[in-house]
């Protein structure tokens, strides 16, 4: 079973579930049911930033390792938000529409020979609330639970068997002592704000 077959099964099937329950007749004639507000999915990665492998060594020459960060799995990533209205306040006057949000994003993992992002399965959780004059204003905490998505690297060599970073030409022990740039920074927990002024669902 290759890398990430096993995960990517499981991860696809609640997704099919989750779609298939959203476009049902009783769910989607539910306003108070989950229903799937936006689905994008592509073939490509999206868990971490990945190498490309062009660098510049110390001494100003141009290298090219990208063929140590070509992907040797089948790539595949997607994003969905769930939302569900929230019930009516008793008091109509002070009802503001409210619409609970549930985002979630899978990715099928990466791996290459010196790079591998593990699958990811990431969950968040975000509200919209209606405005006067047709406006919204939504909210969303995007991957606060987060299952996956570690990175590993392993170092290139060069003539006299000393390890450097592929990626940006470094020595290997001062890539990894700082190791501040985070490859999988790209799905750490986030607050996104968004106002629209006309909306619809």
């Amino acid at each position: 079973m290759s890398f990430v077959t096993r995960p990517v099964i499981s991860i696809l099937l609640g997704l099919s579930i989750a779609l298939s329950l959203s476009m049902s007749p009783a769910w989607a004639g539910a306003q108070q049911g989950w229903h799937v507000l936006r689905l994008s999915a592509k073939s490509e990665h999206s868990g971490s930033h990945v190498w490309s492998g062009n660098f510049t060594a110390l001494n100003q020459r141009n290298y090219d390792a990208a063929r140590f960060y070509e992907p040797t799995n089948q790539l595949f990533s997607a994003k969905m938000i769930l939302a569900k209205a929230a019930n009516r306040p008793a008091n109509k006057r002070a009802n503001r529409r409210v619409t609970w949000l549930l985002p979630i994003a899978v990715d099928a993992g990466y791996r290459a020979q010196l790079y591998q992002a593990a699958p990811l399965f990431s969950l968040g959780i975000g509200a919209a609330f209606a405005l006067p004059e047709q406006a919204m204003i939504s909210i969303r905490a995007e991957n606060m639970l987060r299952l996956g998505g570690g990175v590993s690297e392993q170092a290139c060599y060069d003539g006299f068997r000393r390890q450097f970073h592929c990626g940006t030409g470094l020595a290997w022990t001062d890539y990894t002592r700082h190791g501040e740039d985070r490859r999988d920074a790209i799905a750490l927990p986030a607050i996104k704000i968004k106002f629209i002024k006309r909306f619809s669902f």
